[in-house]
């Protein structure tokens, strides 16, 4: 474990190949939901800063939902605002998830205050001395607005929404398999309520096993599938992390042709993340994770 990151426990699984490839001169991270764990988020920034460079440029994207639930939302949003330096990386990729999305809503009027709160929101508000029973909207948009990092807000708010790097797609909850790929991923942002939304979707996008290329033009991609989809959104460990084969079930890119890095934040102390490569022109993915041990 590297030096002064001695306070949580750390998961690795080995390293596998994946069916697509990566631009050889970059190294990418990319961080499942936070819900506002803030001291994991601390871990894994340390975690991310501590592996050494494999190529001269390195990216790092979360993959929404910074916020709700957790015990420390503004620090995570301040955290990963500034996980540029913090984990030394060159490139950061800020996306937004279906709970920052209400967040956005709820700042631009009361009508939705009462739906964030109920999906986590209160514990926002109330890390601010804030609730929905006790002060007015213009009181809590105020502070929030205040308090949360401005460059968090305009992401959230007109940031991009996906990443495409290589053959890897990172976005908050998933894809439609069956409908146009580009139109579904242009979804206005202010329709989270959909089931079938890159912010929400669930079934339809994990039960899937037919890949995501099936409508490529190029023959050679329709039957090799290489586009592996990192999503965030539906947790897959629903338990305590106790090894690193319980990690197991975030791998789904033989199957699935998907890497799941929603662990449940929302829930228990433990965080995901993972490690992007290419290594004698074979890329590879290595699904890592940190937790708070229990007391």
């Amino acid at each position: 474990m590297p030096d002064g990151l001695k306070t949580f426990n750390s998961f690795y699984l080995p390293w596998r190949d994946l069916p697509g490839s990566l631009p050889e001169d970059i190294d990418i991270f990319a961080i499942g939901d936070v819900h506002g764990q803030a001291e994991l988020l601390v871990q894994v920034l340390g975690e991310i800063k501590n592996t050494p460079r494999e190529a001269p440029k390195r990216h790092l994207a979360f993959l929404g939902d910074l916020i709700d639930r957790g015990p420390a939302s503004i620090r995570a949003v301040d955290l990963a605002m500034n996980a540029g330096w913090l984990a030394d990386v060159d490139d950061l990729h800020v996306l937004p998830g279906n709970h920052d999305l209400v967040l956005m809503l709820a700042l631009e009027g009361p009508r939705y205050l009462d739906f964030w709160g109920r999906l986590g929101g209160d514990k926002v508000m109330a890390e601010l001395g804030l609730s929905a029973e006790t002060h007015s909207w213009d009181e809590i948009a105020a502070k929030l607005k205040d308090n949360l990092h401005p460059e968090y807000l305009r992401a959230m708010a007109s940031g991009p929404t996906h990443l495409y790097l290589g053959d890897l797609l990172l976005v908050h909850a998933g894809i439609h398999p069956f409908q146009n790929r580009t139109a579904f991923l242009g979804l206005s942002r202010r329709f989270i309520k959909m089931e079938d939304h890159w912010a929400n979707i669930r079934q339809t996008f994990l039960t899937h096993r037919g890949g995501w290329d099936a409508n490529d033009p190029d023959p050679e991609r329709r039957a090799q599938k290489p586009t592996v989809v990192v999503h965030g959104h539906t947790p897959a460990v629903r338990q305590d992390l106790v090894d690193a084969g319980d990690l197991d079930i975030c791998d789904g890119v033989d199957d699935y042709r998907t890497v799941a890095l929603d662990i449940g934040a929302a829930y228990r102390p433990q965080l995901a993340f993972a490690h992007f490569r290419t290594r004698a022109g074979q890329a590879e993915v290595q699904i890592r994770a940190v937790s708070k041990p229990v007391v």
